[in-house]
């Protein structure tokens, strides 16, 4: 999604009003799916909405996210940061936060798949292992160590990426936006 088509989207909040057009077999309710999340009306707010345009528009966003781990325990591994979508190498960890819990609620409600094994091909995760909260993810790894009780010696990366589900394709195909 270009920065223009969002400001549109962002600029009409209060003059478009969004509908879903049922016409059979979509995720709205109707009969004879197997998935009892298709059974359900699927709410969604504005943020969550712009994601799941921007997947219609792009098919997969990169997504990383950041791991601490231990060099002499092979069993000891926690997700430090994740999921880690970044638009800037400046995105605060406020940003990269509210942009994850946004990712985290699509995928519960079943339209978006994050996947940390998944990375994309030929993309240039740079944005991702030259960001700033990358920089300090690492930092605070290295303070950690020096510490008492830190269990965990190396930060390190993983890239993914988020696409829609097969009832994501659905929900936005049978998105419209129209003029009130």
């Amino acid at each position: 999604m270009n920065h223009t088509e969002k400001n549109e989207v962002q600029g009409h909040e209060h003059s478009h009003k969004h509908e879903h057009h049922c016409k059979g077999g979509c995720c709205c309710g109707g009969q004879g799916h197997s998935n009892p999340k298709e059974q359900e009306t699927i709410t969604l707010n504005k943020k969550e909405l712009e994601f799941l345009l921007e997947l219609k528009e792009f098919k997969y966003l990169p997504i990383s996210e950041f791991v601490m781990s231990s060099s002499e325990n092979d069993h000891i591994g926690f997700r430090g940061l994740a999921p880690v979508y970044l638009r800037d190498l400046r995105d605060s960890m406020e940003t990269v936060k509210e942009i994850g819990t946004i990712l985290k609620s699509l995928e519960k409600k079943g339209l978006i798949s994050l996947d940390y094994d998944i990375p994309l091909q030929g993309y240039d995760y740079t944005l991702h292992t030259e960001s700033e909260l990358y920089k300090y993810f690492l930092k605070t790894v290295e303070d950690g160590k020096n510490k008492p009780g830190f269990l965990c010696d190396k930060g390190e990366i993983e890239f993914g990426s988020a696409a829609l589900t097969p009832l994501g394709e659905k929900a936005v195909q049978s998105i419209h936006i129209e003029e009130v």
